[in-house]
């Protein structure tokens, strides 16, 4: 028994880790591929029907000084600006005020004297579309840039056909430091996600930064009365209750971006990961295995690489397998990234996709029990 179990140990790992290998090169070939080698087709024939574009603030008027002019300014025939000031005590009012003796299509709704017990931005949100006097919303953030004065016209053109829904793109500024590539890689791979699962016909999610939809389909479905007791879910549970195969469509031209400016610290953007995996129990239960599987084995993967290469290091034929698995598998990781992260102007990333990964991998695991403690209380 003393000679067998060194041998069998080193077997056990390799199998579990080439399992855990096999299955994220499922993924990567049947779904991410989708997007990777996507080719969005022309669409001819659209028209620029008036649209309304819904910002909420609170205490933001530092992000709105800087961004509404590159809103307000887009190469577009109708539209309205919508800024919905939620309990703001900065000079938020005055900001927009200022504007709007510049910009007439700029509307501000203040409530500050508004009391309610829906958390989040959903009760302000809420507001500001039905405020709207146009049939398509285009929702974004204070603290998000257009990428161009034409990403108006890029997210609407999706309206014809029965589309109902326009997923967008928002990345963060490029800084220096690991925390920004962190917050980037987390930004590129949620979006090769999304984006892969709509083109899969399992669309889960948008993202509220750069996101488009009807003000009729908002209405059809109650807006977000179903999960309004929850701080979060605009943008996820919303569109995963609200799309069908045929109603969404995704738009990732490089002028059709919003540029969100970075977080101030780890400690806020962890919290608000947290808060969105607060909301995955509400997922269809078909994308929430696909999601917790392939979390599961992005961390099984790194785990077993370690114990396979670690009890083979003696055993050369285990130890060439190992590397073998390792370097297939990253080969094709980094094949579907890299396409990706070209399509999203993202290349810098590639080069860090490996470490970033692991580095991912283990703050997942303190973010998973963060939000199963947060889902309890």
């Amino acid at each position: 028994m003393a000679t067998v179990l060194p041998l069998n140990l080193p077997l056990i790992f390799l199998i579990c880790f080439s399992v855990t290998a096999f299955f994220l090169l499922l993924y990567y070939g049947i779904i991410f591929a989708r997007f990777a080698f996507h080719k969005p087709k022309k669409i001819k024939d659209y028209r620029q029907d008036p649209i309304s574009i819904v910002i909420t603030s609170c205490d933001q008027a530092h992000h709105l000084s800087r961004t509404l002019p590159a809103i307000l300014t887009q190469q577009y025939n109708d539209y309205e600006v919508i800024v919905v000031s939620d309990n703001s005590h900065d000079e938020t009012a005055q900001v927009v005020e200022d504007y709007q003796k510049q910009y007439p299509h700029l509307v501000f709704v203040d409530l500050n004297s508004s009391v309610t017990t829906i958390k989040g931005k959903k009760f302000p949100l809420s507001i500001g579309i039905k405020e709207a006097k146009h049939k398509l919303i285009v929702l974004t953030d204070a603290n998000c840039m257009p990428a161009s004065p034409y990403w108006l016209q890029n997210m609407a053109k999706h309206f014809v056909n029965g589309k109902q829904i326009v997923l967008g793109y928002c990345s963060y500024e490029k800084q220096k430091g690991l925390f920004n590539k962190l917050l980037r890689f987390d930004s590129l791979q949620t979006a090769i996600q999304y984006f892969s699962y709509s083109l899969a016909k399992m669309t889960y999610m948008g993202r509220g930064q750069n996101l488009a939809y009807t003000k009729d389909l908002f209405m059809k479905q109650r807006g977000f009365a179903s999960h309004n007791h929850i701080a979060y879910g605009d943008d996820d549970i919303f569109i995963g209750r609200a799309a069908t195969d045929k109603n969404v469509d995704i738009e990732y031209f490089s002028e059709s971006y919003t540029i969100a400016r970075p977080k101030v610290n780890f400690r806020r953007w962890f919290k608000e990961k947290k808060g969105y995996l607060s909301t995955r129990p509400f997922y269809k239960p078909g994308v929430r295995f696909l999601l917790g599987t392939y979390s599961l084995m992005n961390l099984l993967f790194f785990v077993f690489l370690g114990l396979s290469i670690g009890f083979s290091v003696r055993i050369l034929p285990f130890l060439i397998a190992t590397l073998s698995v390792f370097a297939f598998k990253t080969l094709c990781q980094y094949l579907i990234f890299g396409f990706s992260a070209a399509k999203l102007k993202e290349k810098d990333i590639i080069p860090h996709i490996f470490f970033i990964d692991i580095l991912y991998s283990l703050i997942s695991i303190f973010l998973y029990i963060a939000a199963k403690f947060s889902r309890r209380s």
